[in-house]
């Protein structure tokens, strides 16, 4: 068993050439297809993300299997670009490397943000796309159905994924973790820049009551708020709005705050019914006067503070890494001894299917010679007697190969000696040592 990876990803190549490089479902379905005519016999599956592009192939022998200088040529033909600039760029793993490196993806361990969960999304859905274009053998299914439990487990275990990394992201949990619900809070945007587009698009899993735009520019307010199904208010109502608001989410690039202590303090008198208010300032400069945390039922969070929180996250995921690669190395351990194990029971399956049909054949050859006066239908009648015969004399020893490649054992799994019940196969059937590929050669005696 040979497997083969490479590709680029954030930290290897410029965007540039990541984009380049990229592949859009109609292309990975055409690549799909056009490695299996480059390199026949090969197992293929395409990963490709904004930060990454990889290629994945597994073959039964190293004949079969193409070098990483041949399949890095053939990334460039199929993307006409030229194979020098590609070159320092490009990374490749073989055989117990790549199942490493596919597990560490899985579990964003490679990913540009640590911890990230998209990508066992998209590792999915590439294994997916392989399946269904009949690109994946027995060495991928078993292999990606892996890498998918591993990043789940890694999740699991580690808490990897816990904490936001980003500014909007911190923010919108901050507003979690105050409001139980937010179906009747009114959510106040000021400014319609990325910040803003980027905090509404964390906001809107909140399903808020309403949501209320305010920025100097009315046109880039409207193009917001039909993007987040919300409503507008002129920049000179912005007073209006912050009476009506239970949430106020400020992002604006003003110089100076736009809002001074005094004003908030009259406006608060107003606000409804004395309900709290929650103050996101993630602009720089401040758009809030920060003393307007010091008033009753107002909480008022700025960007330091919110980054203090990121960087706590960070330094979680962070502190995780050590504890996942423990359970990545364990699990690869296991998954190349399950993946060898499996395809050596399948060999001796084949093997064992070819030493029956043998003996069958040799059996009939006999019988026929002993009596020639059959007729057609007594013949056929024979055959199907001694096939039926053959069949249910190898089901039991079938079942129980079958049995041994899919029950794992954890505490066995990494040890390189085979199953006892494929031993125990191969003495009573005489059979030779099983590789994946193999079958049976009833001319040579056993």
């Amino acid at each position: 068993m040979k497997l083969v990876s490479l590709g680029v990803d954030h930290r290897t190549a410029p965007t540039t050439l990541r984009e380049a490089l990229a592949f859009d479902d109609p292309k990975r379905n055409q690549a799909l297809e056009e490695l299996a005519q480059s390199f026949p016999g090969c197992e293929r599956v395409i990963l490709s993300t904004c930060n990454r592009v990889e290629l994945y192939l597994a073959a039964d022998s190293e004949d079969t299997i193409p070098s990483a200088e041949a399949l890095g040529d053939w990334l460039a033909n199929f993307h006409n670009t030229p194979s020098e600039p590609m070159a320092g760029h490009l990374v490749s793993h073989h055989d117990e490397a790549v199942v490493g490196h596919l597990f560490r993806v899985a579990a964003s361990l490679e990913s540009l943000v640590l911890g990230e969960g998209q990508i066992l999304g998209q590792v999915r859905d590439a294994y997916r796309a392989a399946a269904d274009r009949k690109a994946v053998g027995p060495i991928f299914h078993a292999l990606f159905q892996q890498a998918l439990r591993v990043g789940k487990r890694v999740r699991e275990e580690t808490g990897m994924d816990q904490g936001k990394l980003s500014i909007a992201s911190v923010a919108v949990d901050v507003a979690r973790g105050v409001f139980d619900s937010f179906r009747d809070k009114t959510v106040l945007v000021i400014g319609a820049g990325k910040m803003a587009d980027l905090t509404l698009q964390h906001l809107a899993t909140l399903q808020p009551g309403q949501i209320v735009i305010v920025n100097r520019s009315q046109s880039r307010a409207d193009e917001m708020a039909r993007r987040w199904a919300g409503n507008t208010l002129p920049f000179d109502e912005l007073d209006r709005a912050l009476i009506q608001a239970d949430l106020v989410v400020s992002t604006t690039a003003a110089d100076q705050p736009i809002v001074d202590y005094n004003r908030y303090a009259r406006l608060q008198r107003k606000h409804r019914g004395g309900r709290l208010a929650l103050i996101l300032d993630i602009a720089i400069p401040r758009d809030f006067d920060p003393r307007i945390g010091d008033l009753e039922q107002v909480l008022l969070y700025n960007v330091d503070d919110l980054r203090g929180q990121v960087e706590q996250n960070l330094k979680h995921r962070t502190s995780q890494v050590e504890p996942a690669l423990a359970i990545i190395e364990d699990e690869t351990a296991s998954c190349l001894a399950d993946i060898r194990h499996q395809r050596h029971a399948g060999a001796l399956l084949r093997q064992l299917g070819d030493y029956g049909d043998s003996i069958a054949s040799q059996e009939l050859a006999r019988f026929f010679a002993s009596c020639p006066d059959l007729n057609e239908s007594q013949r056929k009648a024979a055959e199907l007697l001694v096939h039926r015969l053959k069949n249910q004399f190898l089901h039991q020893p079938r079942a129980a190969l079958r049995s041994a490649a899919t029950l794992a054992n954890p505490e066995l799994a990494p040890q390189p000696h085979a199953h006892p019940i494929l031993t125990a196969v191969k003495h009573l059937f005489g059979l030779g040592e099983a590789k994946a590929g193999d079958r049976l050669d009833p001319s040579k005696p056993r």
